[in-house]
């Protein structure tokens, strides 16, 4: 399996400036490579009692990654086709980084991610 690195915090404030994944959901430039091969994924999860997402961006070139726990903002609404093709799979959400980002690109491949998000209308 492939080494994982972390994106600097000069290659973060790219990402940041270059796309916003909650509207455009396709891969983009790696600040790193410059391969367009980035990639995110997000799932729900609860912490504290409370709605929140786990999010993971990284390249499937040049293996580099951040990722981020934080509140699910209100109305937000995440597709996730993995989740609901392969409900044990989900389930079995993988322990390591490097076999749950090689699972993802699998299926990223097969064209089941990226994810569909939008937004909740009150």
């Amino acid at each position: 399996m492939l080494q994982l690195g972390r994106f600097t915090p000069m290659e973060l404030e790219a990402l940041g400036r270059e796309r916003n994944f909650l509207r455009d959901q396709s891969e983009w430039r790696c600040p790193a490579c410059g391969e367009v091969s980035v990639r995110t994924y997000l799932r729900n999860t609860r912490h504290a009692d409370r709605p929140a997402m786990i999010g993971y961006t990284w390249c499937a070139a040049c293996r580099r990654v951040a990722g981020s726990t934080g509140p699910l903002p209100p109305g937000l609404v995440i597709s996730d086709r993995w989740r609901e093709l392969d409900p044990e799979a989900w389930e079995e959400f993988d322990r390591t980084l490097p076999r749950l980002l090689a699972r993802l690109d699998r299926l990223w491949e097969k064209g089941v991610l990226p994810q569909s998000i939008g937004w909740k209308r009150p």
